[in-house]
């Protein structure tokens, strides 16, 4: 989305750049424990930080009366009930 060059990620170019970032992590692991620990640190808060936005919003935008409307299907008999 943000490089419209890797395509759907099996372009010539995706496959070159996910390559190369591995290459780069396995010698950051080389080079040092310290530094792939930061690195690792980086990347699980990078994916840790929108889990926890997406459950934030979900909590404030959720709506209680439309996720119960009818739950029982009391206007629609021929649907019979949830049990």
């Amino acid at each position: 989305y943000f490089f419209p060059i890797f395509g759907e990620g099996n372009t010539p170019a995706a496959i070159i750049g996910a390559s190369v970032l591995l290459w780069a992590v396995h010698f950051l692991v080389l080079r040092g424990i310290k530094e792939a620990a930061f690195i690792n640190q980086v990347t699980t808060v990078a994916k840790v930080v929108p889990l926890l936005l997406f459950a934030l919003i979900c909590l404030f935008a959720f709506k209680l009366d439309i996720f119960t409307a009818d739950i029982w299907a009391v206007g629609t008999p021929e649907l019979g009930s949830v049990m």
